[in-house]
């Protein structure tokens, strides 16, 4: 009889041990048991749509026209039919200017031609992801004038034949024409300004003056 109540006791007792075990299970136990490898997948599945979420989507969309407005927050575009589009810009969107890697790019102005490539974002508002400055032919000036002030190696000022005066910045790459003659050029001489418009800037370069012969 004594040994089946000490069999009982001893049954009761593992099994109170067991309970107690569950119960008291330590937070590590349980997070350890929620890391699952389905659990891990479901977590990093969320992660990723809410990224996708918060960029833009949507095959890109491509821009093609006159710069109208420009400002720090968006662009607008005359295209071809005569319509405008207008496209948000943000810190993300790049800029691509005409001209060499070294060169600096000049600002982004109204009347430059470009081509702007976009996504929607959710609400199907227009996001540039690239702006590109499309360049266009150099258009030729040509001032025929007589030189009022030079300072060789930094500018020239003539006065045209329209009675109004030009100052022109000169370069390095300025080249004086015909070379004979540049050791005479200075205030009095009649000269020829050749200096091509930058269609990407807008700014003008002179690339020769022609000094003219002096007349007798």
């Amino acid at each position: 009889m004594k040994r089946n109540r000490s069999l009982l006791f001893v049954t009761l007792g593992i099994a109170l041990l067991l309970a107690t075990t569950q119960v008291f299970a330590s937070p590590a136990d349980m997070s350890n048991a929620q890391a699952t490898p389905g659990a891990k997948a479901t977590e990093k599945a969320n992660e990723h749509a809410t990224k996708r979420a918060n960029k833009p989507h949507g095959k890109h969309e491509n821009f093609k026209g006159i710069i109208s407005a420009v400002d720090s927050t968006s662009i607008t575009l005359t295209l071809r039919d005569g319509t405008s589009v207008t496209i948000s810009l943000s810190a993300d969107t790049r800029m691509k200017f005409p001209g060499p890697k070294t060169s600096t790019p000049g600002g982004i102005q109204p009347g430059m031609k470009a081509m702007v490539q976009a996504l929607r974002d959710q609400n199907g508002n227009l996001m540039a992801r690239k702006v590109m400055i499309i360049p266009g032919k150099p258009t030729k000036i040509h001032r025929v004038g007589i030189v009022t002030e030079y300072t060789a190696g930094s500018s020239i000022t003539i006065q045209a034949k329209d009675g109004n005066t030009y100052t022109f910045a000169i370069t390095g790459e300025t080249k004086l024409l015909p070379a004979e003659r540049a050791g005479t050029l200075a205030a009095g001489s009649r000269v020829t300004i050749i200096a091509p418009r930058d269609p990407a800037s807008g700014g003008v370069t002179v690339k020769g003056i022609v000094i003219h012969p002096a007349k007798p």
